[in-house]
């Protein structure tokens, strides 16, 4: 196995993305982009962590996770005396200096908490104790304190304009109400939650994604991040929102979220989550042995439902109209990138790929493996042409249709290797698969040794910072990435002409790979 077979960012040069060269290596669209201004990706999933050293600096605004707030909520960081602080300001307490210096001692004690500037801490904590009134220095202490990138007023989220922009997506008049209401509430700010944002525990999936789409090596920082990689995702010089969502029967915290990153203005929104397809749901034969809360809520006993229950079927078969909907505007006027699915159904599109007329307005990403084959997981379209395939991991798979066994495991001892169809079969298993980012700590991909999240970094824990990634998650993922790049290289038109082909003739066009998987 040569060097080139391992090198770490392989994904990136099997789509040509980056070339090595006798002196190094050349990446002629990122030379290009780096001179434009810089996309944004707007990513809808599982929320990520925002204090990853690859990711901190693609980060445009905070990350707004609508699982706890159904209409979005955002978390203040969390150091540990700074709520004491903040009451204090809000009450005009006189005990300013005294919290101020315990904030510090504390975050001195925690040594490196990723983005305080311990330096200007001290500078603000002297003006604090110098200080007469020291209520404007102990704010701008405050501010000081945070590790989130700079936040928006809600007219900068792009709701100032909400109404214009509503209309701009020419819906019917009962949905364009309906979102209108929906803008109207969201309008009045989000939540705002003391705690650490949950996504830097539990957000691997989301990190993982983002740091495909725009990962880039850590800020000029290495005393603090001296084990972090310099990672490069397709268009490292992006920038990313971050929109959380709940992985539930709700539709419409994604409702939401969706409306939030059209608002923002971003020209690539990527959902690479799947929904509930409720209308699918309901075409089931009843079994008490699959009943959910939802079944029995409507069925049951209907007199307990409310409103704003989210379990209420007949608001989620609405909601369902209302994203297909929102998600065919907002396609029209904004690249929408959209994971084809990963149940093996070489025919059919996961929900809501699989939505009337979303795969040749949205782009649908497939996973194809390094050789060229459709991913044993990976979904498929009556019309391959109109997925756009993108490089991802495989899977073991031993059924009627397909065959394909990991000799190097330990169950794959268990086959007849000298069987002329179970060589095969282990002939077209491709173990390789993209390198992304991972939440450190237990919970993620990667499990760390670390009981929980570290408030320092240590040097050691760089096998948790990175994870092998896969599915069509990661597919959709470069290529956001990829449509971020070329827009900001000027290889592709900021308003999409609609589906997969014209991202595909572009990429042809600069000498990249798109690969359509062999029978």
């Amino acid at each position: 196995m040569s060097e080139r077979d391992v090198f770490y960012l392989w994904h990136l040069e099997h789509l040509g993305l980056i070339t090595r060269t006798a002196d190094g290596w050349s990446a002629p669209l990122w030379d290009d982009a780096s001179c434009g201004d810089a996309v944004t990706v707007a990513i809808i999933d599982s929320g990520l962590d925002p204090r990853h050293p690859n990711l901190e600096a693609a980060l445009v605004a905070p990350q707004i996770d609508f699982g706890p707030q159904i209409t979005g909520a955002v978390y203040r960081s969390a150091v540990p005396t700074v709520s004491a602080l903040r009451q204090a300001l809000a009450t005009s307490q006189s005990d300013l200096k005294e919290i101020v210096q315990r904030v510090l001692a504390e975050v001195r004690a925690h040594t490196v908490r990723a983005g305080l500037d311990i330096e200007k801490l001290n500078v603000l904590h002297d003006a604090v104790q110098a200080a007469g009134n020291p209520a404007s220095a102990a704010q701008a202490f405050l501010e000081a304190l945070s590790v989130q990138p700079p936040g928006l007023s809600m007219a900068d989220a792009g709701f100032g304009d909400a109404a214009a922009k509503i209309a701009d997506l020419d819906l019917d008049a009962d949905h364009s109400a309906t979102i209108t209401a929906m803008a109207g509430q969201m309008a009045r700010g989000y939540a705002q939650i003391d705690m650490p944002d949950p996504a830097a525990f539990f957000g691997a999936h989301g990190t993982a994604c983002a740091g495909l789409v725009g990962g880039r090596p850590p800020r000029d920082r290495p005393h603090e991040f001296f084990s972090a990689l310099p990672y490069y995702g397709v268009n490292p010089f992006c920038q990313i929102a971050s929109y959380a969502t709940p992985y539930s029967h709700e539709i419409k915290p994604v409702i939401n979220a969706l409306l939030a990153a059209y608002f923002s203005e971003a020209p690539v929104i990527l959902m690479p989550r799947g929904l509930p397809d409720v209308a699918a749901r309901a075409e089931l034969p009843p079994s008490a042995r699959r009943q959910t809360r939802i079944e029995t809520c409507n069925s049951a006993h209907p007199e307990t439902l409310v409103d704003d229950d989210q379990a209420n079927l007949m608001g989620l078969r609405r909601d369902q109209e209302l994203i297909e909907a929102l998600l065919l505007a907002i396609a029209k006027r904004r690249y929408v990138v959209l994971a084809a699915g990963n149940e093996g159904r070489g025919n059919m599109l996961a929900y809501p790929a699989s939505a009337a007329g979303l795969v040749d307005s949205a782009i649908v990403v497939a996973a194809v493996t390094r050789d060229g084959l459709r991913a044993s997981y990976s979904n498929g379209a009556p019309a391959p042409a109109t997925l756009l395939h993108m490089v991802s991991d495989d899977a073991e798979v031993l059924h009627r249709d397909d065959q394909r066994i990991d000799a190097g495991t330990f169950n794959g001892s268990d086959y007849q290797f000298g069987d002329v169809d179970m060589a095969a079969s282990t002939a077209k298993y491709v173990p390789w698969a993209p390198l992304s980012l991972d939440v450190r700590g237990p919970y993620g991909f990667t499990a760390s040794s670390h009981r929980d999240v570290p408030d320092y970094e240590d040097g050691v824990d760089i096998a948790s910072l990175y994870t092998l990634f896969g599915g069509t998650s990661a597919a959709a993922s470069q290529a956001a990435g990829l449509v971020s790049l070329l827009i900001q290289a000027g290889k592709l038109p900021v308003t999409p002409a609609g589906g997969a082909e014209p991202v595909i003739t572009a990429m042809q066009a600069e000498g990249l790979r798109h690969v359509r998987p062999l029978p």
